[in-house]
């Protein structure tokens, strides 16, 4: 099923952009950690949610 609200229509091409972020490191190692990983996380929701991302 396409969700054609989110296909935009241009005078010579039509397309649908989407985003998928993977943070990984070697080993799987935490980069990430206490204070920083909440606050980044709370973010990254905060724009997903003011923009209609999922």
């Amino acid at each position: 099923m396409k969700d054609t609200k989110r296909i935009t229509y241009g005078r010579t091409s039509v397309y649908n952009l989407n985003y998928h972020l993977i943070w990984g490191t070697k080993y799987r190692n935490k980069v990430l950690k206490g204070h920083v990983e909440e606050v980044l996380k709370q973010s990254l929701y905060d724009m997903a949610s003011k923009y209609g991302f999922t």
